[in-house]
């Protein structure tokens, strides 16, 4: 609280935290507020979470409204726009980052981002990548549960988790899985990410995986 006892409220601007003691203030005192100066040499962008939308100069933001609070600003004349799970944004580069998608949109990192295609297949934007906006017309994205293909017991599996449980495993090597107080399994891996490329999966504790991994189960009979 400031000092009158009037209240202050906070904002992020590009990641930097600012205060004003106004509750509602226009883009153009937003812009200088963070020290875009002049402000009709930048694009103000309101992260809605999920969305985003451009805010003008004279447009008023009430910051008494929870979600109003975050905002990126750019040295730009252009908006352009993109949709990511069929909601729209609004941006102010003609590039955005993988990063930057996964942050604007809450997207998980156990979900893979696409980014859709009429003639060819849809692309993955991968982790450091960026996505062109100014192709021409919006680029449409989607989210999607990420898959893995692993080999267990010499069959191929898809997985959308990147880890795997031990029963997960048994239960994949097995349909059914055997039964009965003398049945145990052995699982051993191979090929897995640098962290853990080889090993042993002990009873109820789960592994990283990644494509391509190869798990062999083994049924065997309590001595």
């Amino acid at each position: 609280m400031a000092d009158n006892g009037k209240k202050t409220y906070r904002l992020v601007v590009n990641g930097q935290p600012f205060e004003t003691r106004d509750k509602i203030e226009e883009g153009r005192s937003i812009l200088q507020l963070a020290g875009f100066a002049p402000a009709s040499d930048h694009i103000l962008i309101e992260l809605t979470r999920p969305g985003s939308r451009s805010v003008g100069l004279d447009e008023e933001v009430d910051f008494g409204n929870a979600g109003r609070e975050e905002f990126r600003a750019f040295a730009s004349d252009r908006i352009l726009t993109f949709t990511l799970d069929e909601r729209g944004y609004e941006w102010g580069e003609p590039t955005i980052s993988e990063a930057e998608l996964r942050a604007i949109s809450g997207t998980p990192a156990n979900k893979m981002l696409l980014l859709e295609r009429q003639d060819e297949p849809d692309l993955e934007i991968e982790p450091g990548s960026t996505v062109n906006l100014d192709a021409g017309g919006t680029e449409r994205i989607r989210s999607e549960a990420r898959r893995y293909r692993i080999i267990v017991n010499a069959r191929e599996e898809i997985v959308t988790s990147n880890e795997v449980t031990y029963a997960q495993l048994v239960a994949l090597a097995f349909q059914p899985v055997p039964s009965g107080p003398n049945i145990l399994f052995t699982i051993t891996y191979s090929k897995g990410p640098k962290d853990n490329p080889k090993g042993t999966l002990p009873e109820g504790m789960s592994v990283t995986i990644k494509n391509g991994m190869i798990f062999v189960v083994t049924q065997t009979n309590r001595s």
